[in-house]
């Protein structure tokens, strides 16, 4: 102990840092120091406050450090906590962050040019804003399948990284300029759990090839993919309600496009501004004339109804009633522990529960008058979904 006492008195001369900032230091495997706040003892469990240099080569964060014949986990990254001290160009080899690790604080990262792959582990479930901003050197990205909300910044110039953005099915939304400025060559996967996609957590991704937007995904704001220019061919889920302006409109290599949704989306004038309206428009059977007859749909001149198309969710009997209603909106028995969401048609979650299975009874009394997108996903991935009608 007395040992360990020392070494702490040292760091804390040559770098000026007060004792009370963290409890204790330890040398990681690619030899930097690290300092560590007690998160708790019982479990015994630490946070990474600071590191206290040196700021060259790799990272390799332990699962585990030992303090007074104490195995201690590793479970989060604390705010600042690679920034401070470095500088741009400091490291040059990986960062290897362990699956025990819970928590990377805002700004853990910015302007570390750390080199090759970043794989967040699956343990991650938060990451703080601008945590990564500026990490110009890693190659690709793997995100955490825990994580739930991706925050502002979080990605913003890592401008070296390409390959496949693929978002988790865990995240529900990315806030401002999460993926900005950054240089992915390969598929832009969304997250089906991300039912309104805003206009700029994407902006200037200009390299992307091909998107995907999977069963779910209900609302794409303004502006969401218009640096989209090299994909050939789109296709909207047939959870698609409404595209706002300029969402697509750079689209000009576009060669077709599939619409899975048996109701045509609703599109403003420039949502498709600079794609050719005249290649293949493939929709559900039986939608010719609704598609044809539709605001700025009409617009395109090769519709093609094929077999198949609009079918890609699962089947579900399920109907909700009255529809249209005036202040219950009733959810008939259904698969039990399914979760049941209903959203305004700005994307603002009204309702949100897990049922039993039995006849769902919503009050809708206070809900203005409009159009509502109701969806429920039972705990073996059954969906089914529609629309409701408030009077």
């Amino acid at each position: 102990m007395k040992n360990i006492r020392l070494y702490t008195l040292l760091a804390l001369l040559m770098t000026g840092i007060s004792a009370s900032a963290y409890d204790f230091c330890s040398v990681c495997p690619t030899g930097q120091t690290l300092a560590y706040t007690i998160a708790s003892t019982n479990p015994p469990e630490v946070m990474i406050e600071t590191c206290l240099g040196p700021y060259s080569g790799g990272v390799t964060i332990p699962e585990t450090v030992n303090i007074n014949f104490t195995d201690y986990t590793v479970i989060g990254i604390g705010e600042r906590a690679f920034w401070e001290g470095c500088s741009s160009m400091s490291y040059s080899g990986p960062l290897v962050i362990p699956n025990t690790v819970r928590y990377i604080g805002a700004r853990a990262f910015w302007d570390c040019w750390f080199t090759g792959p970043l794989v967040i582990p699956n343990s991650v479930d938060y990451i703080g804003e601008w945590a990564f901003y500026g990490c110009r050197k890693f190659t690709s990205l793997t995100l955490s399948e825990s994580l739930t909300f991706i925050e502002e910044h979080t990605f913003d110039e890592c401008d070296n990284m390409r390959g496949d953005l693929i978002i988790p099915e865990s995240v529900l939304d990315i806030a401002s300029c999460g993926f900005s400025h950054c240089a992915f060559d390969g598929t832009l996967r969304l997250s089906p759990n991300m039912v309104y996609v805003y206009g700029d957590p994407f902006f200037e991704l200009f390299n992307i090839t091909a998107i995907e937007i999977p069963e779910g995904v209900s609302y794409i704001d303004w502006m969401a993919f218009d640096f989209l220019t090299k994909p050939t061919e789109l296709e909207l889920p047939s959870t698609m309600i409404s595209i706002e302006d300029l969402a697509f409109r750079n689209l000009r290599n576009l060669k077709q496009m599939t619409v899975n949704a048996s109701t045509p989306p609703f599109i403003c004038d420039e949502t498709f501004q600079y794609v050719n309206h005249g290649i293949p428009v493939y929709i559900p059977v039986g939608t010719l004339e609704a598609y044809r007859e539709a605001p700025n749909w009409s617009d395109f001149t090769n519709f093609l109804e094929m077999e198949g198309v609009g079918l890609s969710e699962q089947e579900n009997n399920v109907a909700v009633y009255p529809n249209p209603g005036f202040s219950t909106l009733n959810i008939p028995p259904h698969s039990p522990n399914s979760q049941v969401e209903i959203y305004d048609l700005s994307g603002r979650l009204m309702y949100s529960q897990m049922t039993t299975g039995n006849t769902t009874s919503i009050d809708a009394t206070l809900w203005p008058s409009g159009v509502y997108v109701w969806r429920m996903v039972s705990e073996k991935k059954e969906k089914a979904m529609g629309r409701w009608v408030k009077k």
